[in-house]
């Protein structure tokens, strides 16, 4: 598989991936975009790579579709490598996007921009 295939198709899961958690992209103000696009394709790279290593499959082996298994995630929690790096930044994303979620953006605006200059920030919250 060339690379231009293996970007796009990575790209198609981010997608989904962004779809089925969080309803698409527009769940989020426009700022916030590129870094969870940015996390999530990180994320969705390193879990192919995990995952081809944990099924002896080859550099271009891909998956008929992507089904993110939760305790492979916690490995790659677990593995002292970029994987660890990779995975804690994306759990650590999905658990503010789920905070900013929580908050009505009409009654606490300051607490609600506040929350996204974070995760923009790369502030652990």
């Amino acid at each position: 598989m060339q690379l231009s295939n293996l970007d796009s198709s990575i790209e198609r899961w981010c997608e989904q991936a962004i779809i089925e958690k969080w309803e698409g992209p527009d769940a989020f103000p426009e700022e916030l975009k590129p870094v969870v696009y940015d996390v999530y394709r990180s994320f969705i790279g390193g879990y192919l790579n995990f995952l081809r290593q944990k099924k002896t499959k080859p550099s271009d082996w891909f998956p008929e579709e992507l089904v993110i298994d939760w305790g492979l995630v916690d490995d790659m929690r677990h593995f002292f490598s970029d994987y660890q790096h990779i995975t804690i930044a994306f759990l650590s994303l999905n658990r503010q996007l789920k905070k900013l979620s929580d908050i009505d953006r009409e009654k606490e605006p300051k607490l609600y921009q506040h929350l996204v200059a974070e995760i923009i920030s790369g502030a652990p919250s």
